[in-house]
């Protein structure tokens, strides 16, 4: 009687196992794939991402670099051909929006656009950010210009 009930119950084991370890290879064989055709798309997935907050856009560095001189501490960012003037650089939402808040305070007329960046400098970045989350708006100029600063290493 035992047998009996370990042989019925054993084939479906054995069953089971065979299922399982064809879903296995398979799906190993499916992720092999992708990652071999498709690398580049899933570390661009990964990599985080920063919002920029510009004041101007221009196709030539000379008009760029005439925009930054009214700005203290402005970054020009260069992607395939076009100079953003960049007046602050942040990760974290909350930031965004008091730093947005700020800027539109000094009646800044400013864009923003997302750009991908690396994690060195996103950890740089939180220090900074944190500090501007928990401060008054007259350190905001002081952290921002920090900001930048690091921005700016990272360009170069």
């Amino acid at each position: 009687m035992f047998k009996a009930c370990y042989d019925r119950d054993g084939d479906n084991m054995k069953n089971n196992l065979k299922v399982f370890l064809i879903a296995l290879i398979g799906g190993i064989g499916v992720i092999y794939f992708i990652n071999y055709k498709f690398p580049t798309v899933i570390t661009k997935a990964l990599a985080p991402e920063a919002t920029i907050f510009y004041v101007g856009a221009y196709n030539d560095l000379e008009t760029a670099l005439e925009k930054q001189n009214n700005y203290n501490s402005a970054v020009i960012y260069n992607k395939e051909g076009v100079y953003k003037v960049v007046i602050g650089i942040y990760n974290k939402e909350e930031v965004i929006a008091l730093m947005e808040s700020y800027f539109l305070d000094k009646d800044l007329t400013f864009k923003e656009s997302q750009i991908k960046i690396d994690n060195t400098l996103l950890k740089n970045m939180e220090n900074y950010e944190l500090l501007i989350k928990n401060s008054n708006q007259e350190y905001y100029e002081g952290l921002n210009n920090s900001l930048l600063n690091l921005f700016k290493e990272y360009l170069n």
